[in-house]
């Protein structure tokens, strides 16, 4: 009867964990929804094949940072599927990658269960629930941040596929083949690092799973990665031939820097990363310079932020230590297994890092965001081996209540920005999350072109509008959606054509240099209005009698998108060339 007990309050607490980190997942998740950049990029290519329907969806997916390479489409057939379910707004196409975060929570639970106990369980699946890097991840679509959930679902059914108490490890196989395919789609890194991963984690076990399985899981990669084939197929590598440039372009990054350089460098930035994932708290450590020699260098900033990048580079060293304790004298062969391969994550995730240690991007540790609390799982067992019991729970408990605190805290405070964004200026402190400068929401977006379609709807002239990069493009496809004639307005700096008809604005951070942005219109346009919207202010131009040199612009009704580089198919494209070509058409491109 107390074991039943027991367990009824132990699924209570795993489903309160959930439903927390659900809460803070979804809440008023559209109205301050991330959207900028990539995320209209991306709305465009959904937007076109909500309409046009599931045959405008392109064989490759979003480009690889810095670089023409594309990974393959899972991320935007995700989108796809997630505008069909809950609309097609910005909202709605990223909702799928909500409830990918939530998802990542019992998926982690069910993972660490394979090692440690309990308790030590329901504590780590607290903290990643509570974790603001997660949630800020979890609340905007793009494509790394489905990396938690499915790097995680591939640890598992790798595990599982390896087990030889397991009856079903060749069905564990085929869903580790699923699940890879989907991870390697996400980001260049992951592209990259998992298959080695797996790979090497196969060798080393090479678990006895029927050849049946073995060519199931070859023909799942395959038909998951057909469409990113087909592309290769019908521009002769294209997409390859970018690869290789990337690849030989991040091995040649940084190379006047040495080894041992980029070494202590990329140990000081996983410290830094692990700490942030599990408690928001930004930290720094001192950097090692070799001018000639080697000197540490550690500026005001470190020395502020240098006790918790103490606590950061202990709490990451002891977790990687004992990682490698447990590897050597792990016995039970479920646990060992577990330790080898959460090794093999580390190190070859380590290792990638490696050369890119002077750049690394708060993304990056989406690919290992679960380590940092296995890590910590590593210590805890630690703790209670060496420690008197009360001792050892006393400590755990204060360690999970510090790093709690400081997510809910942390994610108060961002809440709260986030709330009064469209209202007041704020000043943002170093954000080594999002690197975010500034806080602008969707719901402040929208704000902002309700105020401009005023003007539209008074004259019925085009829309030009400029804006940091951050936020032009977004700006200018919510006009587009309202059915308002729209242009980009950087032109007019270069004394283009300036039309009579027109709206003219600019919309910049209410904490830039406004004045420069107006003086850099100031020889064809004149100001007449500027209205602040909380973190950002709009400003309204018109164009000088003397300058203008034309009436009214005339817009296509359907303006095309710049072709891509390299060539990326839709499947209507395809299947309008196999048609041609069945009917003795050559339809050259």
């Amino acid at each position: 009867m107390f074991k039943l007990f027991a367990k009824k309050n132990i699924f209570l607490l795993i489903l309160g964990i959930i439903a927390l980190g659900s809460f803070l997942r979804f809440y008023n998740f559209g109205n301050w929804l991330h959207f900028e950049l990539d995320q209209s990029r991306d709305a465009k290519v959904i937007d076109l094949a909500v309409k046009d329907g599931p045959m405008a969806l392109p064989l490759l997916g979003p480009k690889a940072a810095g670089s023409f390479l594309r990974l393959g489409p899972a991320f935007y057939y995700f989108n796809y599927l997630s505008a069909l379910a809950f609309g097609n707004t910005p909202s709605g196409i990223a909702t799928i990658i909500m409830i990918f975060g939530i998802l990542a929570i019992p998926a982690f639970y069910i993972l660490i269960r394979r090692y440690f106990n309990q308790w030590t369980c329901l504590s780590l699946t607290a903290l990643f629930s509570l974790s603001l890097f997660l949630i800020m991840y979890s609340r905007f679509s793009w494509n790394p941040n489905a990396l938690p959930l499915f790097t995680i679902l591939t640890i598992y059914a790798l595990l599982r596929a390896v087990d030889r108490e397991e009856r079903n490890r060749g069905k564990w196989l085929l869903a580790a083949a699923f699940s890879i395919s989907v991870v390697t789609q996400l980001h260049f890194l992951a592209y990259v690092s998992f298959p080695v991963i797996t790979a090497v984690f196969l060798i080393i076990k090479r678990p006895r799973i029927k050849w049946a399985y073995w060519a199931g899981a070859i023909g799942i990669i395959l038909l998951m990665n057909f469409p990113v084939i087909l592309n290769e197929i019908k521009t002769g590598g294209d997409n390859f031939k970018e690869f290789q440039k990337v690849v030989s372009g991040k091995t040649g990054a940084e190379s006047e820097k040495s080894i041992l350089a980029k070494v202590v460098k990329n140990y000081s930035e996983n410290s830094i990363g692990h700490f942030l994932i599990l408690s928001s708290q930004n930290s720094e450590l001192p950097r090692l310079l070799r001018n000639p020699n080697l000197n540490i260098q550690c500026d005001e900033g470190c020395r502020q932020q240098l006790p918790m990048g103490t606590i950061a580079l202990v709490l990451f060293s002891s977790g990687l230590i004992l990682m490698l304790k447990n590897l050597i004298f792990e016995k039970d062969p479920r646990k060992k297994d577990f330790v080898i391969l959460i090794s093999v994550w580390f190190i070859v995730a380590f290792g990638l890092f490696t050369p890119l240690a002077f750049d690394i991007s708060p993304r990056f540790w989406l690919l290992v965001s679960a380590l940092p609390f296995i890590f910590l799982g590593f210590s805890f067992d630690f703790l209670r081996k060496i420690l008197p019991k009360k001792l050892a729970f006393t400590l755990i408990l204060i360690i999970i209540f510090g790093l709690s605190a400081s997510n809910l805290y942390n994610t108060y405070k961002r809440f709260n920005e986030l709330k009064d964004a469209p209202y007041k200026t704020i000043n943002v402190s170093a954000d080594r999350i999002l690197k975010e400068k500034n806080r602008v929401t969707l719901e402040q977006q929208y704000m902002i072109t309700d105020y401009i379609e005023n003007f539209y709807q008074k004259n019925k002239y085009p829309v030009y509008l400029n804006s940091e990069p951050f936020y032009r493009r977004s700006l200018l496809l919510d006009l587009s959606a309202r059915g308002i004639p729209e242009s980009d307005f950087r032109d007019a700096v270069n004394g283009n054509t300036v039309y009579r008809n027109g709206n003219y604005f600019l919309v910049y951070s209410s904490n830039s240099n406004i004045e420069k942005h107006i003086k850099d219109y100031s020889i064809s346009y004149n100001l007449v209005g500027k209205k602040q919207f909380g973190t950002m202010t709009v400003i309204q131009l018109v164009p000088k009698p003397e300058a203008i040199n034309a009436e009214e612009e005339q817009f296509e009704k359907n303006k095309k998108n710049a072709s891509s580089v390299p060539k990326r198919y839709t499947w209507q494209e395809i299947f309008d060339s196999a048609s041609k070509d069945d009917s003795g058409d050559d339809g050259g491109e």
